[in-house]
């Protein structure tokens, strides 16, 4: 059984080219996200420790496969799985990677995700802290969605040579019952 607390899959390849900033800039933010997940999980999550490992030895496919960033190992000794998804721009959305390449009609996380929570975090100020977070249950998020009660919009991401396109709905659109916590 896991120790109890907080694990972070780190994968230590060195990312390079035109995409290599959003990495960088979401490692920095791992430890404001870690204390969200402390206080929304209080007194569940005692410890943290990372999983590190090159993309070659993560042959678990946690995080490519499945959409898996953290594991949450509670005191019961049940453990849960969460995405994390860390924004710097001005919106107020939950994002979901819908193709990784539309070009090539590549699926994303929109398709497999297994993760059971998903957390969207926004820092606009380019503090190292999220100014908007929402933690949503996801499994209850694809049923209310496959019912056709969130209004997801897709849009083509072409920045910075990006290939992938996404999902999105406001924070706000989100029924009660999809929100496990938010700012």
């Amino acid at each position: 059984m896991a120790k109890a607390g907080i694990q972070r899959i780190v994968i230590t390849d060195t990312v390079s080219g035109r995409g290599a900033w959003r990495f960088t800039k979401s490692q920095a933010r791992q430890p404001a996200a870690i204390e969200i997940y402390r206080e929304v999980f209080d007194g569940l999550l005692s410890g943290y420790e990372e999983m590190r490992c090159t993309s070659e030895e993560f042959t678990a496919g946690y995080d490519s496969q499945l959409g898996i960033d953290v594991i949450l190992n509670f005191e019961s000794g049940m453990t849960s799985t969460l995405q994390e998804k860390f924004l710097f721009t001005k919106f107020k959305t939950v994002t979901v990677e819908y193709m990784q390449d539309w070009r090539q009609e590549i699926p994303g996380d929109w398709f497999n995700l297994r993760a059971q929570y998903y957390f969207v975090g926004y820092d606009r100020i380019n503090a190292n802290t999220f100014q908007d977070w929402i933690i949503l249950n996801w499994p209850v998020t694809q049923q209310l969605t496959t019912e056709g009660l969130i209004p997801w919009q897709l849009l083509y991401n072409k920045f910075d040579g990006a290939r992938a396109s996404a999902k999105f709905a406001k924070f706000d659109d989100f029924p009660a019952r999809c929100v496990l916590a938010r700012s």
